[in-house]
């Protein structure tokens, strides 16, 4: 079998990928050690990116324009991730990151523009593991390397190659051994190091350091092997054109009708009529405040019933005109859950799953959007259409810090918000230290006590050194502490 373009890259470029493995493996562990949110996460984003760049070039690629917002968006993510102290959005900015890396590997690589759905979907799901099933290629790589003999000038630069990352591998085994030496030897040394390594603590080389070494290394390179390896080629051929069945007609027909009927008791009842034609004993507030989750949920369904009606069928004029209003009735229930949880909100106040329900029904609201396009544009870019969608609110979410200004809205205008320690220690992060101030608790029927405790094991509980590790949502959140101790600390 004839090999790819890439693969034969590979095997010409097999001493620089190395080498630029081992590399990114030493600064992977470097900024990662004991280390999840602090300064030294957006470096390694950054860093990553980078490589990434790097590595396209080697393979003769051009950053494509999508590529270039990805990156963007993974480096924001590693700040977002430094700024806060909460440890949901520290979780998922580093699942966001990860998917950005991948979707950026498979834009890059193959020529996804007239994917569908699913097909962006498998081929995804499949490189996100793929990775593992090669993770010994880099050793198989380093002895085909070495055992490989070359003529003439080629011969010479793979030497050098060669003998560049012979030099590094050296350089680091023996510094794994001097520099716990020189750092104990001199204190100022010690210190100059410790200004941008604070996470080593002592520069003990410990299992962990090394397990994420091999990691990065590993993994690195292993990533790119997956990639040349695979061939989605056939999951672009273009599949022929089906026929509208009349099963599915008659299914979106029924499941609209019974949605225009409920959009329209929703618009006499919950929009405009005020809870008219309620049950007796139920009030409007009451109606008003349920059933967002069953509509949220609904609507999702309704999501996936659609992308499934454009994968089975080639939607026709009739289908075309069916999905229209189906998903048109889909928009109406995800603005009666939307309108419920304000509701709910106004009553009960913020809390995270609240501000996540709002931020779902906006995603699916853009979502649905897209969708609608590919009913009439069977070419729509779907999958990277909704990809970009996510990663761009995501981002805006988790930049805005939700748990400060939950926290000054709930301050503001709920009396009885701060009514236990537990609710302050384990509803939301530290971020809410940004927020609060005497003026504004001074009014609440809530013991402040707590509040005073919480800010104390805050301040007691402060470890955050300079270095990689170091979080500068951590070290707002203890100067909030502290300077709320200092003047307020008395009002008990």
């Amino acid at each position: 079998m004839e090999k790819s373009r890439y693969e034969v890259i590979m095997e010409q470029k097999t001493g620089k990928l190395l080498a630029g493995s081992l590399i990114y493996g030493i600064l992977f562990a470097v900024l990662l050690y004991r280390n999840m949110s602090g300064i030294g996460i957006p470096v390694l984003m950054l860093v990553t990116c980078l490589f990434l760049a790097g590595f396209f070039r080697m393979f003769e690629m051009k950053l494509k324009k999508e590529t270039v917002y990805y990156m963007t968006v993974m480096v924001l993510l590693g700040v977002s991730s430094t700024l806060t102290t909460s440890d949901f959005f520290i979780m998922f900015n580093w699942f966001g990151s990860i998917g950005l890396f991948f979707l950026i590997l498979i834009h890059q690589f193959y020529e996804d523009r007239n994917w569908n759905f699913l097909s962006y979907t498998v081929v995804y799901l499949r490189m996100m593991f793929a990775p593992l099933g090669n993770l010994l290629s880099p050793f198989r790589a380093l002895i085909r390397y070495r055992k490989s003999k070359e003529d003439g000038e080629e011969k010479k630069k793979s030497g050098y190659i060669g003998q560049v990352v012979l030099g590094i591998i050296l350089a680091g085994l023996l510094l794994l051994v001097i520099f716990p030496l020189l750092f104990s030897g001199d204190m100022v040394f010690a210190e100059f190091i410790r200004l941008f390594t604070g996470n080593f603590r002592g520069f003990s080389f410990s299992t962990g350091w090394i397990t994420l070494f091999l990691a990065g290394f590993i993994l690195c390179f292993a990533v790119w092997q997956a990639f040349v390896n695979y061939d989605p080629d056939f999951e672009t051929e273009e599949k022929e054109e089906r026929s509208i069945q009349v099963a599915g007609i008659t299914c979106i027909s029924i499941l609209t009708a019974v949605y225009l009927i409920f959009c329209a008791i929703q618009l006499g009842s919950l929009f405009f009529g005020h809870g008219m034609g309620l049950p007796d004993g139920y009030t409007y507030a009451e109606y008003a405040r349920s059933g967002f989750f069953e509509l949220l949920g609904v609507s999702i369904i309704n999501l996936l019933i659609v992308l499934a009606v454009i994968h089975l069928f080639y939607p026709k004029r009739l289908m075309q005109r069916l999905l229209t209003v189906f998903s048109g009735c889909t928009y109406v229930m995800i603005l009666s859950s939307g309108y419920r949880m304000c509701m709910y909100i106004e009553a009960y106040r913020f809390t995270l799953s609240r501000v996540l329900v709002l931020w779902g029904l906006c995603v699916l609201s853009f979502i649905l959007a897209g969708v609608i396009v590919n009913v009439y544009k069977k070419d729509f870019p779907l999958f990277r259409y909704s990809a970009a969608v996510c990663a761009a609110f995501y981002l805006i979410l988790s930049l805005s810090r939700p748990d400060e200004w939950m926290a000054r809205y709930n301050l503001a205008y709920k009396e009885e918000w701060i009514e236990s320690y537990d609710e302050i220690r384990y509803l939301f992060s530290r971020d809410l230290l940004l927020a609060v101030d005497a003026e504004q608790i001074q009014h609440l029927k809530g013991d402040p006590g707590n509040l005073i405790h919480y800010c104390q094991e805050v301040v007691d509980m402060y470890d955050n050194e300079p270095g990689w590790t170091y979080s500068i949502g951590e070290a707002r959140a203890k100067e909030s502490a502290e300077r709320f101790l200092k003047e307020y600390g008395d009002i008990t």
